[in-house]
């Protein structure tokens, strides 16, 4: 039994001549006029993405990818493969090496059969949009990414502060994370097991 041990995570964006990780992940995909479609990854690499899906954009459409085990992701599209296609992903360093250490414990599992021991697994709830009020008690349209037990990620114009408490509906979250147009929170009472599905609503 062999285990993958690193992958290239200083390299540029775009294609990689690095290692690949076989997985099977349900996603959604954002094309460039905002529709959106189920998919699967079917592959990954610290650079690239190899998607299933019963679209096919074209060549260099930036595309927006939700991966409830792995985050949000955004890249260009490559190539064609048979039933999809391949996007070249637009990722930092940081997030470079996040993303190569969770394709290390993907490969690592399939090698030595695993269970999944992850803390919280996310979920990509069907009605991502939500209204998310502020300290100052103002509502703002936001988009989830996705949820856990403990947290959720979103996208929104409105401006948070980190230890900032927001609400969703009846949940209140405090602010933990901040990132170009969004943040992630903690709920103060998390979800109980089995409470969140895709058909989750705020």
């Amino acid at each position: 039994m062999s285990l993958q041990v690193s992958f290239d995570t200083n390299a540029p964006g775009g294609p990689l001549p690095c290692p690949t990780v076989r997985v099977d992940l349900e996603a959604c995909c954002r094309l460039p006029g905002g529709a959106e479609h189920p998919c699967r990854i079917v592959e990954a690499a610290t650079g690239e993405m190899a998607l299933l899906a019963t679209i096919q954009p074209r060549y260099a459409d930036r595309i927006v990818a939700y991966i409830p085990e792995l985050g949000r992701f955004e890249g260009d599209v490559e190539r064609e493969i048979e039933g999809g296609f391949v996007i070249s992903l637009d990722i930092g360093a940081p997030r470079r090496r996040k993303l190569a250490a969770q394709l290390i414990w993907f490969a690592n599992r399939e090698a030595c059969n695993l269970p999944d021991a992850r803390q919280h697994k996310r979920i990509v709830p069907r009605m991502q949009w939500t209204l998310v009020r502020l300290p100052d008690g103002t509502a703002k349209m936001a988009r989830i990414n996705d949820v856990s037990l403990a947290g959720v990620n979103m996208e929104t114009a409105a401006l948070v502060s980190i230890g900032d408490r927001v609400s969703l509906g009846v949940k209140t979250a405090v602010v933990g994370r901040i990132f170009d147009g969004g943040f992630a929170a903690r709920f103060d009472e998390p979800f109980k097991q089995g409470q969140i599905s895709q058909m989750l609503k705020f």
